[in-house]
């Protein structure tokens, strides 16, 4: 099920990340059009990217819906040796061997 919360702290995290990109274009538009020469950005720039970008994550997280567990062991023990060891992609129908061993008229 979806959370509306995981989706407003989403939104308000893409929000900020929209604002701060904004704040960071204007601010070097300022910086250039005064001549003023300056490495960084301000840091409140970026803490508002920093916390958007972890608001996002945040609201992502809870938006995805269960988990599941990181280790195979419990996935592998439902499923059969024939279905681990299937690999249809190594399957292949149309070949060389029905040009070479074709029977010659």
């Amino acid at each position: 099920m979806v959370s509306w919360p995981g989706r407003a702290i989403y939104a308000l995290g893409f929000l900020l990340l929209i604002h701060s990109g904004y704040s960071a274009y204007e601010h070097l538009a300022y910086v250039k059009i005064i001549g003023k020469h300056e490495e960084s950005l301000p840091i409140d720039i970026i803490l508002e990217c920093i916390i958007s970008v972890i608001l996002c994550s945040v609201g992502l997280s809870l938006v995805a819906g269960e988990f599941k567990p990181i280790s195979l062991e419990k996935q592998l023990t439902q499923m059969s040796v024939d279905a681990i060891d299937s690999r249809p992609s190594f399957r292949t129908l149309n070949h060389r061997g029905t040009t070479v061993f074709r029977a010659s008229t």
